[in-house]
């Protein structure tokens, strides 16, 4: 390329508009248009006082058209009349034949008839909604006059922690605004409104734009809107936060002087008093199918969610919203938006709890859907753009990307009559993937790399990576051929003649070209914007990536491949975040073909941190099934035998923390089968320990589990290894436990202790000294054993003490290592239990809570029904029969659910007492048969012993057999 052909700086103008109008609507150009522009901020040139005195008309013209951004067409019967004017909308023309660079907007000030050099642009009409006008007129200049009302509106004594992005174009919603308003203020049944949707239904700008506009500030003197979309933006300084707000105090003040649970009853106190909403936007981010990393990614399929999906992560909310939805008189409201409604606002078999009403945002209203194609400057009247939209079911993406077909027409661009030209001949959902289809086929070609590029991303792109990764084609010199076409640039490469600044020219320039198609690819409804990054819809990133050829596909991959390569880790990993470039970067490598290269990324880089530092288990089985292309009945697709087996025993760890060991149990026997042939003694040891002690034990196998476990062992001592020695005796240790045999677990117990205090493992110390209070706190149930040589009291001490001890080493190990949220879940939930039976039931709320909290935090259900079960006995002895029998039941769901037999029969049994208490016999006899039925395990030596035993007695105490 030559150095006259390197493109210049983008201009500068003195100006930001040229008025061009007839001197007979001079009287409001001058009265009311330019003031209005001036005001907000813009520079207009207007003939009347921006033209030099004597100088040549024309060449005034053109300085004013040259030296402004926009040229503003003041379109009347009266324009298209004069001369002058007719020179004013031909000279911005000649350069720009399109319009491609926006800068003529036509205005219809007064119905005319406009000239086919003006018709086939999409024109602003003050003849129909003058506001929309006004609207559309300061947003073509970059401002949006929504925005500015929206903070004018927002009173000073609301706190609005998290001020929502209002997106351009936001229309309509009326009948859902009237919803919301009449719930607010005529509903005095429900203190609690969910608004559910799908992501992309627009539910956060709908309950932020009727927050600012249509709730009365006499009558509701006290909001707070908070999004959990953001960081740190989690129920407990929710809470925090809004207490201080409404106790005039700082959420320091309030951690510092009350407990999470304290706290959650005070803010249902400051409830009760009239005047307060509260707006929880986005909610599902603390439920935990949506709590992960992913959750900003995830798509459409919410109804797949299985229901432990829909519990809250805090416990401390499910209280909240259980008890807001059950007290009588509350005068306060709480409006949530959310993708899944919480399963804590229903009874058993899914109905509401009785103070909680809920909403499902679907399709939008034909009157919004017009109100949406008006504001976009689409022409047509109502009953053509009802029609068009009707025949996509008003499907909120399909009106987008109908919206963006019409406006962007080749033909007849923002007149309604181009959505004629679509097919609608087949079924609604045919018809909806035809707009989809139409609107990919209109961009650009440059239009459709960018929308694939995006698609291939794991997670959302922020513009600066386009940019970097972009490879722009060459600049299109001729007018486009097709519908669509947009100007394309080109890869612009300084000779060693072309100097530093020409160079950074370049730069620029094919910077405003990407930006540029990504802007098009958001006014045609492809493309959202979550901030300074940019998504797809699922939909629409389906259809995009599948729309890739083979070799597209895999070059685009390679070359994201190579730039994350390039991102510098972080040194220290604290949180999910930090991992973001490197999980791209694998996502990158599996979808390049390269499962091998991906697997040694995950090994060395992932690993550690996501299973053992974060406890993100659903994050490592998305991962780590990416390496199982044809499914798991097949092995990974791994060149070495020895990743396989590695593969498998990691995936099948992460199901068995997740409560499908159904699925761990054949993934554990497959990579001990490839490892048992390629003779790994030290693998081995490490895949049979772990079938034994994350599965087996679970599902009551214990004869199995106690087998394998004493292998490994043996195993060890073969190869003289201390650590992985000291592992298998401590499980064996809590099997022992299980089964009764307090000496046998001792005994284990005591030499993993010994082998990991000699080598100072701190983790295993924290282990071992949980499963000390296990085994305590089992033998408090079976205290006629004469081999425990000691009375209850005694056994609960030793409980506390190894609790506490276990919880110490949690945090000594996190402090010279990295906290791991498992070992603080089981501590937290056995120094619980011992406290309970001290008693000292406030502490041992605040344990099991926390326990619960981690648990749910990191998906980890192989505990759950454990604390759950905990914290019933806890309401029990509170006096709490109805919560106490809740939580009984939730967490018999699941363990009916994973198939767990131990704590499936310590909650049978726990169910079976409370119906003794109750009275009914029969009901408290089935439970305790279940219960004995569960407990016997394998039988003989091999049962649950504390629990047959118990399960037994209440038989007899039954009359039963």
């Amino acid at each position: 390329m030559s150095q006259s052909a390197i493109p210049t700086d983008p201009p500068t103008y003195e100006y930001d508009v040229f008025i061009s109008y007839s001197r007979q609507d001079k009287a409001w150009v001058l009265g009311e248009l330019a003031p209005r522009l001036q005001k907000a901020g813009l520079k207009t040139c207007i003939d009347i006082d921006d033209f030099r005195a004597g100088a040549p008309a024309i060449k005034e013209i053109r300085r004013a058209i040259k030296t402004s951004r926009k040229t503003l067409l003041v379109l009347s019967p009266n324009y298209l009349e004069s001369k002058w004017t007719e020179l004013e909308r031909y000279l911005p023309q000649t350069k720009d034949p399109l319009n491609e660079e926006l800068r003529i907007i036509p205005f219809l000030y007064e119905s005319c008839n406009l000239p086919e050099d003006i018709a086939y642009l999409s024109y602003i009409d003050f003849t129909d909604d003058v506001d929309l006008a006004w609207r559309q007129l300061f947003r073509a200049f970059g401002i949006d006059l929504t925005a500015k009302q929206a903070k004018a509106n927002q009173p000073k004594q609301w706190l609005l922690a998290h001020p929502y992005a209002m997106p351009p174009h936001f229309t309509g919603r009326v009948a859902e605004r009237q919803m919301l308003s009449q719930w607010l203020n005529e509903d005095t049944q429900h203190p609690l409104m969910v608004l559910r949707a799908l992501g992309g239904f627009g539910k956060s700008a709908l309950t932020w734009h009727w927050l600012l506009n249509d709730v009365d500030k006499r009558r509701w003197p006290r909001v707070v809107w908070w999004s959990f979309y953001e960081a740190q933006a989690e129920f407990d300084n929710f809470v925090a936060t809004t207490l201080g707000y409404l106790m005039r105090r700082g959420p320091k003040e309030v951690v510092k002087e009350l407990k999470p649970r304290e706290r959650v009853g005070a803010l249902l106190n400051c409830l009760q008093q009239p005047g307060t909403l509260l707006v929880l936007d986005g909610y599902e981010r603390e439920l935990r199918a949506y709590s992960n990393m992913g959750a900003a990614y995830q798509g459409d399929g919410e109804a797949t969610v299985a229901d432990e999906g829909r519990d809250c992560v805090n416990p401390d909310a499910d209280d909240f919203f259980r008890k807001l939805c059950s007290l009588p008189n509350l005068q306060s409201k709480v409006l949530m938006s959310t993708r899944l409604r919480p399963r804590s606002m229903e009874v058993t078999g899914g109905m509401l709890l009785a103070g909680c009403k809920e909403e499902e945002l679907t399709q939008m209203q034909p009157a919004d859907a017009v109100a949406l194609f008006r504001a976009l400057g689409i022409r047509g009247n109502r009953n053509e753009i009802e029609q068009a939209c009707g025949a996509y079911g008003f499907h909120p993406l399909s009106l987008r990307l109908l919206a963006g077909l019409v406006v962007n027409d080749f033909y007849n661009p923002g007149d309604i009559q181009a959505a004629q030209a679509l097919d609608v001949s087949g079924e609604l959902v045919q018809r909806q993937h035809h707009v989809l289809e139409q609107s990919y086929l209109n961009l650009s070609p440059l239009g459709q790399k960018f929308l694939s590029q995006i698609a291939c991303f794991r997670s959302p792109v922020e513009i600066r990576i386009l940019i970097k990764i972009g490879q722009p084609p060459e600049i299109e010199t001729t007018p486009p051929k097709q519908p669509g076409f947009l100007r394309r640039v080109t890869s612009l490469f300084s000779s060693k003649q072309a100097t530093k600044s020409a160079e950074n020219n370049n730069i620029q320039n094919i910077q405003q070209a990407l930006e540029k198609n990504v802007q098009d690819l958001m006014d045609r409804g492809l493309v959202q914007r979550e901030g300074p990054r940019f998504d797809l819809h699922p939909i629409v990133r389906r259809y995009a990536y599948d729309r890739m050829t083979d070799q597209a596909r895999s070059s685009t991959h390679s070359q994201l491949r190579d730039y994350f390569a390039a991102v510098p880790t972080v040194d220290k990993v604290t949180t999910l975040d930090d991992l973001a470039p490197t999980i791209e970067l694998y996502h990158h490598i599996v979808r390049a073909g390269q499962y091998d290269r991906a697997c040694d990324l995950f090994h060395n880089r992932l690993d550690q941190a996501t299973y053992y530092q974060l406890g993100a288990y659903q994050l490592q089985i998305e991962l780590l099934r990416a390496l199982f292309p044809q499914g798991e009945a097949h092995p990974p697709q791994l060149s070495s035998e020895g990743d396989q087996a590695w593969t498998l025993n990691s995936l099948a760890n992460s199901y068995s923390l997740s409560g499908k060991p159904a699925k761990a149990i054949p993934l554990f026997e497959q990579g001990i089968a490839i490892t048992e042939k390629t003779d790994d003694k030290r693998n081995l040891t490490i895949e049979l320990g772990n079938l034994a002690h994350m599965a087996q034990v679970h599902i009551g196998a214990l004869q199995a589990a106690e087998a394998n476990l004493t292998r490994s062992i043996a195993l060890c001592q073969e190869l003289e290894d201390k650590f992985l020695e000291a592992v298998g005796h401590k499980e064996l240790g809590r099997v022992r436990a299980y089964r009764g045999d307090w000496a046998g677990a001792t005994a284990a117990l005591d030499r993993a202790l010994e082998l990991n205090e000699k080598d100072n493992v701190i983790q295993g110390q924290a282990i071992t000294w949980a499963y000390r209070a296990l085994q305590a706190l089992l033998a408090v149930r079976n205290i006629e054993n004469a081999e425990t040589g000691q009375n209850e009291q005694a056994q609960i001490e030793a409980a506390l003490a190894a609790g506490r001890r276990s919880l110490e080493l949690a945090d000594e190990d996190a402090r010279t290592d990295y906290p791991v949220p498992r070992d603080y879940v089981r501590a937290h939930w056995l120094l619980g239990t011992a406290l309970r039976l001290q008693p000292n039931l406030p502490d041992s709320e605040h344990h099991l809570t926390t326990a619960l909290h981690h648990c749910r935090a990191i998906n980890m259900v192989d505990h759950e029904a454990d604390i759950l079960l905990d914290l019933a006995r806890l309401r029990r002895d509170q006096g709490n029969a109805a919560e106490a029998h809740r939580l009984a039941q939730e967490a018999l769901i699941i363990t009916n659910r994973s198939g767990y037999v131990l704590q499936g029969a310590d909650i049978n049994l726990f169910l079976a007492e409370q119906a003794l208490v109750e009275g009914d016999e029969a009901k408290a006899r089935a439970y305790a048969s279940t219960a004995r039925e569960l407990a016997t395990c394998d039988g003989g030596e091999y049962t649950y012993k504390v629990a047959y035993e118990e399960a037994g007695a209440l038989l007899a105490k039954l009359g039963s057999a």
